[in-house]
């Protein structure tokens, strides 16, 4: 496993008695090494619980044990299956609010309504990432951070195609009115791919491998994944039509290449960071990534970023539509193998508070949890956060649902499929929605 692992614990009393110690286990996860403070902030916490249960004169000692994953999701989400299904599970484990569904049904966390309202500290949370770790009326975690998924554009190159310094500082605002259109983003694409500015296929990337970020097309094209009265997913053949559409015509334009599907994501990053791609998706977090272990990093960190890189939300699909984002908030679960679930609850409540919280944003790039840490010196004036902070606003979620992985896999063959040139985009709706129909019966919607 690739990774680390942290201890902390005090094990004796001053007067060198043996004191019972209380172990809790956390995994957690970046995977980019900028997010470290998903395990390191526990430890901190510990260290306070600690000093409490030493104030109230407590029998007992807290020792946390920590590991943070960086190899990737796939990966996890193994590891997690295995521990949960073995009976090995750690006590408190982090992973996106998009598992809380599967986990729930397979009883392998616990509600936390019981815990949560003894603190204080939870009612500082946004109050919509509570409806992100809800499931069938009941909350599952506690939020660990969220982000925005936006459009990253390379200022130089804009330059390089004739735009004007004014047009390039308007081009966020432009695609928050709705009007800068995906289709004006195809036009300026293929105008860079004409001009030399950007190798073919080159104009427009988006992640190299399946994930979160393509719904936010099939968002943009007006579609529904789940029904909110009877939880069942939902397919929507004409937003997924339109997606599908969307997705060939940048192959097809010589925009996007065909070939980014399974490529690398150190590849993909080290392309974007050095200004060899003028438009890419990817998420905030991106930002400290790029600054930290890409090409920024030895080319003058944020400051290259910020002479480099502008970024707005994606953009509508028709003018005057609504440009959208995604978001897929972290939260931290209570296991239900775990012997001392009070006392890790008891434990996130010392982790949620505004200072762990901007120590996370700060260093990761992701976006806070509670309201009190924007009005914190250091976040007020962190550029980044304060720049992307508006994307909330207009921000989306995967579906809540034990059967979601299911239908990922099956949207992401069509996307595969349409890209790759094999099926026309009607043809891959058809057989996702076959697919899905013989496989989730009517647990899906196809409309």
């Amino acid at each position: 496993m690739k990774g680390w692992i942290g201890v902390f614990g005090v094990a004796l009393l001053a007067s060198g008695l043996a004191q019972q110690t209380v172990t809790l286990r956390a995994w957690t996860i970046g995977p980019e090494d900028a997010s470290k403070t998903r395990a390191t902030n526990l430890v901190e916490a510990a260290e306070e619980l600690n000093r409490i249960l030493e104030a109230e004169k407590a029998p007992y000692r807290v020792r946390v044990e920590t590991s943070f994953e960086t190899t990737n999701w796939d990966n996890y989400h193994r590891r997690l299956l295995l521990a949960f299904q073995s009976g090995q599970a750690p006590d408190i484990v982090q992973t996106t609010h998009v598992d809380i569904g599967a986990y729930a049904e397979g009883g392998y966390i616990v509600p936390l309504e019981e815990y949560l309202g003894r603190y204080r500290t939870f009612q500082d949370v946004t109050p919509a990432l509570w409806s992100a770790v809800t499931y069938r009326g009941k909350r599952y975690g506690v939020p660990q951070d969220t982000e925005a998924r936006p459009l990253y554009f390379n200022k130089p190159l804009l330059a390089k195609l004739g735009w004007s310094s004014g047009q390039i500082a308007g081009l966020a605002q432009a695609i928050r009115e709705g009007r800068f259109t995906w289709e004006d983003l195809i036009r300026v694409g293929q105008e860079a791919v004409q001009k030399g500015v950007v190798r073919p296929g080159y104009a427009y990337w988006h992640r190299p491998v399946n994930g979160p970020d393509f719904y936010q097309f099939y968002y943009a094209c007006g579609g529904t994944l789940q029904n909110p009265q009877t939880g069942k997913l939902v397919l929507d053949r004409t937003a997924l039509g339109c997606m599908y559409g969307l997705l060939g015509r940048l192959v097809q334009t010589g925009v996007m290449t065909r070939n980014l599907l399974g490529m690398t994501w150190d590849n993909w990053h080290n392309t974007v960071s050095s200004g060899q791609v003028l438009f890419a998706s990817a998420g905030t977090w991106t930002w400290a990534q790029w600054a930290t272990q890409y090409y920024a990093k030895d080319h003058g960190g944020y400051d290259y970023l910020w002479q480099t890189f502008g970024f707005a939300l994606q953009p509508a699909v028709r003018p005057g539509g609504k440009p959208v984002t995604l978001s897929q908030p972290q939260a931290y679960l209570v296991t239900a193998a775990s012997h001392n679930k009070e006392l890790a609850v008891r434990l996130l409540n010392l982790v949620t508070q505004p200072k762990y919280d901007a120590k996370h944003a700060l260093g990761s790039a992701h976006l806070p949890i509670l309201r009190t840490t924007y009005v914190l010196p250091e976040v007020r004036s962190h550029r980044f956060l304060q720049s992307v902070r508006y994307m909330l606003d207009y921000t989306t979620y995967q579906a809540m649902s034990p059967d979601w992985g299911v239908y990922a896999d099956a949207v992401f063959r069509g996307i595969s499929a349409v890209e790759s040139g094999q099926l026309s985009p009607k043809a891959a709706v058809d057989l996702v929605a076959k697919d899905l129909g013989a496989k989730l019966g009517d647990r899906v919607e196809v409309r």
